[in-house]
Parts: C-alpha cells; sequence; structure tokens
C-alpha cells in the first residue's frame, strides 16, 4: 500500500501513542503496586503459561470477551491487529486473513487459510463458524503455520474457542443486555456436579426487532437479529486417571444478513434501473446527461446504507421467489474427549462430529435491481477424529498421533440475473438484448467429499537450562472429490439461450455448462455442428489427491524466568479446491493447486516491572508459494471470476503486545501491527483485452494482497476504584485503527482507512455478585467498510461495518 510520507508519518505517530506511550513513563513508577495474571493456553496441546511457548499469540479470557461485547469472530478480529474476518454479502461466508494470509474466494465449498477449533474440533468450511460466541474460557489467535499439531491443512495460522468447563460446586450466572434497535441478549449457564460427573449447560440468543441498513431507494431496512445458541457438557471422572468429556451443542440463526453498497461503476455491465432513478448510462457514458455524477443508489459514505433485492417473480413460470438477503441455518453437533493417564503418559482421543444446513439468500450487486442475486441451500457434515499420546522424559517433553476427517457437502445455488446484461438489462438503453433469449435463472448444483488423513509428531528438548528446542512433523493425505456445473433452471432460460447458440435441444435440469478443454472429446468445437452437441454439456467431476509433509524447528532462550527469545521456521500448506461459483465453461471448474508458506519469526516475550507489565513483539517474513487467489476466467458468454494460483508471493512485518498494570485498578493494552505484502511473480488475466477462446495477460507483480492493511492497532484502559465496602465502579475505553486495504489485483483500492472507539461505566457488588454497565460501540459512529470486491455482473462493492450501537448490561451471580 502506498502513502504519503504526511499519512504515513500520522500512524506511525498514532501507534507511539497507543503503544510506546505508556512505556516512556515506567521510569516514573518506582516499583509494580500490582501483578498481571498469568495467562495460560494450550496451543501447544496442554496446559502451559502464554508467555512460555514460542509462539505469537493473542489469547482473550471469557471475561474479557464479555467485557468487550464480543458475539461472533468478526467481533475478536476488532480486538486483533493483523486478524481480518470479513463476512461477504455475496453467499455470508466469512473470510478469514491473518498476516495477509487469506482466500478471498465466497465459495461454500473453499477451507479457510485459517484453522478453526471449537474445543479442539476443527471446522473446515468457515461458513460453519458463523454462530455465536458465548460462555467462553477463552479465545486463542495463534499466528504462523500451526501444521504439525492441529488437523486442518491451513497456512495462515488458528483460531482456538475454548468453552468454560463443568464444576463440582453448584454455579449459575445470568446476563441481560438491552441496546439500540430494539436488540436484547439474554445469556446464561448453570453447572454443578459431584467428584464423579459434572454438568454445565449454557445458552444465549440475541434478537433484534429494528434493522439498522437502510436503503439507498425506498423505506426498507435490514439489520435484524434472530439467533439462539445452547450447549451442553457432562465430564465424568471415573477416577484420577480415566475421564470422559461429553459435548453436544446446537444453534439456529434466521437473522437478517447485510446488503452490499456499489461504489464505482467502471466496470458496470448494462443494467436496469427504475424512475426516479436515471439508467445507468447516462452517469457512466460520456453523452450521458449526468456523466460524472454518482448515481443515487451508489455509496454515499453512509455505512448504513445499502442495496438490495426482495423478491422476484419469474416472468417465464410465474414463480415468485424470496430474495430478501437473510439466512435460516442450523448447526448441530457433539464431541466425546476421552484422556487416560498410564505409565506416565496420557491417551487422548477427541471424536467430533457436526451437522450444518442452511437456506440463505444474499444480494451482493449492490443495488435494488436484480442484477446478482442468490439463494444457496447447503447441506454438510464432518466427522473428524484424533488420538494423541504425549508425556515427558526427563528434557524431553513430546506428543505424537493420528488424524481422521472426512465431509459431505451439497449445495444449490440458485442464482437470478434478470436485470443484468446477460438478462433484459439493456432494455432501457436503447441497446438490442445481449441475445433474443436472454439468461435470467442459473441453478448450480455440486458435491464435494473429502477424506484427510494424517501423523503427527511434536518434541521439545529442554537441552540446558536456558535453551530449548521444537521438533515438529506432520505427514497428510487428502483426497477431495468434486462434481457438479451450472445447470439450466426452472425457468428454462439457460437452455433457450443454449440452443440458440449452439444448436441443442436441453432443457430444465440439465447441464448448462460447456465442456472448452481442447484435449477433451467433448470439446464444444469437435462436437458442433452435430447431433452429438449435446455432449459439450456433462457434469464435471474430478478428483485431487494431495500428499504433503510439513514442519517445524523452533529454538528457544530463556534469559531469565521472566524473558524469552524464540526463533522459528515452519511451514503449512493449504491443499487445492474446486470453484463452487456458478461456472460458463468447465475451465472454470478445473482444480487450483495447493498452496505453501514457510514462515521464519523472531520474537520475546518479556515479564518487566516485578511482574506488572507484559511486553512481548515479534517479527515474521513469509515465502508464500501458489498462493490460491482470485482470477477472471474467460469464458464464451463474458469475462467472470474464477480462481487459480499466484506463483510467488511475499510478506513481512512485525507486532508488538502490551499489557501494563501501571497502579493499583488500572490496567492498560495496546497491541500494534504493521504488514508488508507483494505479489512477486503473477501474470494475472486481462479482463479488458480477452475475449474467449482469446486471453490476454499482464504481469501483477508489485500488487499487494488483498485484505492486509499496513497499519492496525488496538489500545484498551481500564481503571476501577471502590465505592464504599461493597460497591466497585469501572470505567474503560478502547481504540482500533484498521488502515486502508486492497481487494487484490480487483478493486486495488477497496477500503479507506478507519478508526473505532469503544466505552464502558460499570458498577457491582465487589464480591462479583451483581455487575451493571452501560456500554458502546463505533461511539464516534465512523462510517467504515471493512472488504470490498467486486460484485456479481456489475460494479465494485463494499461491505459496511456496524455503526454506532449502545445500551445497558445487567449480570446476577448464583450459587457461590
Amino acid at each position: 500500500m502506498k502513502e504519503s510520507s504526511t499519512g504515513a508519518l500520522f500512524k506511525r505517530s498514532a501507534i507511539s501513542r497507543a503503544v510506546l506511550a505508556a512505556s516512556l513513563s515506567i521510569a516514573g513508577i518506582a516499583h509494580a503496586q500490582t501483578v498481571l495474571e498469568e495467562t495460560v493456553v494450550t496451543a501447544q496441546k496442554r496446559t502451559q503459561s502464554m508467555n512460555d511457548v514460542g509462539i505469537t499469540i493473542n489469547a482473550f479470557t471469557g471475561e474479557q470477551l464479555q467485557e468487550f461485547g464480543v458475539a461472533t469472530a468478526e467481533d475478536i478480529a476488532q480486538f486483533t491487529p493483523g486478524l481480518t474476518v470479513n463476512e461477504t454479502a455475496a453467499t455470508g461466508v466469512p473470510l478469514y486473513t491473518i498476516r495477509g494470509v487469506g482466500f478471498q474466494d465466497y465459495s461454500t465449498a473453499s477451507t479457510s487459510t485459517v484453522g478453526l477449533y471449537f474445543d479442539q474440533v476443527g471446522m473446515p468450511y468457515s461458513v460453519m463458524t458463523r454462530g455465536l460466541i458465548f460462555d467462553q474460557e477463552r479465545v486463542e489467535v495463534l499466528k504462523g503455520p500451526q501444521g504439525d499439531l492441529y488437523g486442518a491443512n491451513t497456512t495462515a495460522g488458528s483460531i482456538n474457542f475454548i468453552s468454560n468447563k463443568p464444576t463440582q460446586e453448584f454455579d449459575a450466572n445470568i446476563r441481560l443486555t438491552y441496546a439500540n434497535y430494539e436488540s436484547y441478549d439474554i445469556e446464561g449457564y448453570v453447572t454443578g456436579g459431584t467428584d464423579f460427573v459434572q454438568g454445565r449447560l449454557a445458552v444465549k440468543t440475541e434478537q433484534s426487532d429494528e434493522g439498522w441498513q437502510e436503503s439507498t431507494t425506498s423505506n426498507d431496512k435490514l439489520g435484524e437479529d434472530d439467533a439462539t445458541a445452547v450447549r451442553g457438557i457432562v465430564n465424568f471422572d471415573f477416577n484420577e486417571d480415566l475421564s470422559l468429556m461429553l459435548i453436544g451443542h446446537y444453534s439456529k440463526d434466521k437473522s437478517d444478513n447485510r446488503a452490499n453498497t456499489a461504489y464505482d461503476g467502471t466496470i458496470i455491465g448494462l443494467n436496469q434501473f427504475s424512475n426516479p432513478y436515471q439508467p445507468l448510462n447516462e452517469y457512466v457514458l460520456p453523452n450521458g446527461s449526468n456523466f460524472g455524477e454518482t448515481p443515487p443508489w451508489y455509496s454515499t459514505g453512509d455505512n448504513k446504507k445499502g442495496g438490495w433485492t426482495n423478491s422476484y417473480t419469474s416472468p417465464i413460470t410465474g414463480t415468485t421467489w424470496d430474495l430478501r438477503p437473510k439466512r435460516d441455518n442450523e448447526l448441530k453437533g457433539g464431541t466425546a474427549r476421552v484422556d487416560w493417564n498410564v505409565n506416565n503418559m496420557t491417551l487422548t482421543s477427541i471424536t467430533g462430529y457436526n451437522d450444518f444446513h442452511r437456506e440463505e439468500a444474499n444480494d451482493w450487486d449492490g443495488g435494488f435491481y436484480n442484477d446478482s442475486s442468490n439463494i444457496n441451500t447447503t447441506d454438510l457434515w464432518v466427522f473428524s477424529q484424533e488420538i494423541h499420546l504425549s508425556g515427558e522424559i526427563n528434557d524431553w517433553t513430546w506428543l505424537t498421533g493420528v488424524y481422521y476427517s472426512k465431509d459431505d457437502m451439497k449445495e444449490n445455488y440458485h442464482y437470478f440475473m434478470s436485470d443484468s446484461v446477460f438478462g433484459l438489462g439493456s432494455i432501457p438503453w436503447g441497446v438490442e438484448l445481449f441475445a433474443p433469449t436472454p439468461i435470467l435463472e442459473l441453478d448450480t448444483n455440486y458435491k464435494q467429499k473429502t477424506e484427510t488423513a494424517a501423523i503427527f509428531a511434536h518434541v521439545e528438548w529442554q537441552f540446558t537450562d536456558a535453551w530449548r528446542l521444537t521438533l515438529g512433523g506432520r505427514y497428510a493425505h487428502e483426497e477431495r472429490k468434486w462434481s457438479g456445473c451450472t445447470f439450466v433452471a426452472e425457468d428454462g432460460s439457460l437452455a433457450n439461450f443454449l440452443n440458440a447458440q449452439f444448436g441443442t435441444t436441453l432443457g430444465p435440469g440439465d447441464c448448462g455448462t460447456i465442456d472448452d478443454d481442447p484435449n477433451s472429446p467433448n470439446y464444444i468445437f469437435n462436437v458442433l455442428g452435430t447431433p452429438n452437441v449435446n455432449d459439450a454439456f456433462q457434469v464435471f467431476s474430478d478428483t485431487i489427491d494431495t500428499k504433503r509433509a510439513m514442519g517445524k524447528i523452533g529454538l528457544d532462550y530463556m534469559w531469565n524466568n521472566d524473558i524469552l527469545t524464540y526463533a522459528s521456521i515452519s511451514q503449512g500448506f493449504k491443499s487445492g479446491g474446486f470453484n463452487g461459483a456458478n461456472s460458463n465453461t468447465t475451465q472454470q471448474l478445473e482444480p487450483y493447486k495447493e498452496e505453501i508458506l514457510t514462515a521464519y519469526e523472531i520474537g520475546s516475550k518479556a515479564t518487566l516491572l516485578e511482574g506488572a507489565m507484559q511486553l512481548n513483539g515479534a517479527v515474521f517474513y513469509y515465502d508464500y508459494k501458489d498462493k490460491q487467489e482470485q482470477d477472471a476466467s474467460v469464458t464464451f458468454v463474458g469475462n467472470i471470476s474464477g480462481l487459480t494460483n499466484v506463483p510467488k508471493s511475499e510478506i513481512y512485518g512485525a507486532e508488538l503486545d502490551l499489557h501494563w498494570l501501571p497502579m493499583d485498578g488500572l490496567s492498560v493494552t495496546a497491541v500494534a501491527s504493521w504488514l508488508q505484502t507483494e505479489i512477486k511473480k503473477w501474470d494475472a488475466v486481462d479482463r479488458d483485452l480477452s475475449n474467449w477462446p482469446d486471453i490476454f495477460y499482464y504481469d501483477a507483480s508489485g500488487k499487494d494482497l488483498s485484505q492486509s492493511p499496513e497499519w492496525s492497532y488496538t489500545a484498551l484502559a481500564k481503571y476501577e476504584w471502590s465505592v464504599g465496602d461493597n460497591l466497585m465502579m469501572d470505567i474503560a475505553g478502547d481504540v482500533t485503527y484498521t488502515d486502508s486495504t486492497t481487494g487484490g489485483i480487483n478493486p486495488e483500492e477497496a477500503t479507506d482507512d478507519y478508526t473505532i472507539w469503544g466505552a464502558r461505566l460499570g458498577i457491582g457488588a465487589a464480591d462479583g455478585k451483581w455487575r451493571a454497565f452501560l456500554w458502546g460501540k463505533n461511539i464516534t459512529d465512523e462510517d467504515y467498510y471493512p472488504s470490498a470486491y467486486t460484485g456479481g455482473n456489475g460494479p465494485y462493492i463494499r461491505v459496511q461495518g456496524m455503526p454506532r450501537t449502545y445500551g445497558v448490561t445487567l449480570s446476577y451471580a448464583f450459587g457461590q
């Protein structure tokens, strides 16, 4: 990202204020008056102090998550520099990126570069992670490849969500929240048991009766919430060496989806617009009456504004479809964990099963017209089994195990495009239709089955009092089978178009994806004009078989009990996949390859001021090969989005993490990230010059990777004090800054930088029995857009961030 020297200086000074100012005043403090609590993590599948682990980790306790009002993974990203989580308004699939390592693909079938684990059970598809986060012991964000210990084949890092576990003592709590937009949340838990069995039941519901996102063209709103989740945990301690933990969870989400806002129409097609708005040609063509003006339905910089389609009635079948952006998602599953201590070793078995179903509508063209709307119906189940053995022998700590997972996905992706250039969108222009038989609907169906098996080992050798060597390795074998195509929908419009163009006799339910592989016996130009022309339209099937070893070597040096310096080299890979979006030709369905990332990192963790300050920092360099990325796919009916591999990229940066208790009652946290990303080698498709079957390329080297802000930081401060003998009050504030980003090669200028402020004021019983606090998020009502991308057949579009929200939260603890 390029910026002026003035902008760069401003951002550097902002980082300095957020992170270094506190450090500069240390000299005025004679000694620490309080000590930071130790943060315990299980990043290496055993309980350790976070400051003893040679990995960059951002960890949040359950108390902090409640304090910050964290309800989703997107909320966690706000307090974690270097992490972005953006939910696409194209299909509702969250896109996770850590330190610039992400995959900007909106397809449900794509796996994430970030491993996502719930009580050590992986969720391989990010669409499964949109549920509520509640009753958490902690959340750990591990940065960099974690392939030696974790089952998912990922390159960016992992996020571990750890639930609160049952206790023997009776305990219960309820939290009630009421906020603007007529929103209310109820969250609670109850736990208790005996020496033999303990149980915990937790539930949360999030509701709102007023939307916050306003239509740019009508008196309509989106943003109502309707989500409920429940989790039950039962733990059996058969004896001091054998335990069994069973976890069951269920969530239902019928909330509104967000809509997009169009903001740059330089590549838009010919679209239909209704009065009182002028047709788009009057704004974008040099001879237009409104040329140079911003269309009124485009983004005005107000992140509450968006455009969407509520319904569509087929002019062919008369069927009316509900296209209002809304979801009806359901996730249910369970985990069984067995821990058996035998002969100074621990054998652990973790079995996981999750079943996910959704039916949701999204509108991703950024306007009220029906250019790119879709309904996704997904059925997905995932099974995983891990067995590992761990122990300690003298100066050696070791863990070894096997991992297996299997998932099965079926998806229908019904796409509506009646107002696009390929449909009826050219009529208001006085321009001939794209074809005498325009395409109004598409019906993409596919099945994907994946099996993964792996063996892994992790060894740490404390070969002196100060030095520790870490070696880790993993060998994985993954097989991914895919079959599908874009079928002719019930309205038959795609068949009408293809039959007119190619002389086929296709109808509703037939495959409409053109075989454009010259090596195929059914290559369209081999069968064109013959009785076998229908053979060029067959379901595409293929299998990816990946075998890959990865590993890690690390060296830690403990200067004393308070300071650790570490260095590591680690490698991770993310397996290849298939394009689950609409496909005009089979070249769009050809698999993309696996990507490989080699990470070099040096860091330090220092406990200072007699335990009152923790200062952690790291610098890193990533050698990124065959990064999976979006590119243009040149097809018979136009150039649309496809998936490919970028041969070589590099990433480097630095991070700083400060936690400080400067005086009794006052806590300060500041976390900052500086990031540089660059494509080193890639010949990308030139959308403007390419015209099927002729494809032209241009040199894309030197461009930034998408969703990779150069600067990001978070600063938090909290002060609490006694009021009499029985009460405590506290006041807190936080600020988060995120630099501008690109959308990769398209759009290059995606999002502006933004700053989000939050505040809280609370009072409660000194013994923690009850608490009440007022809170506000984005209290300055900053207009911001976390992500941007190309919107279907139309313009560049942006996804809105939440406006100002505020409310009151009450909590009450029962039992002890």
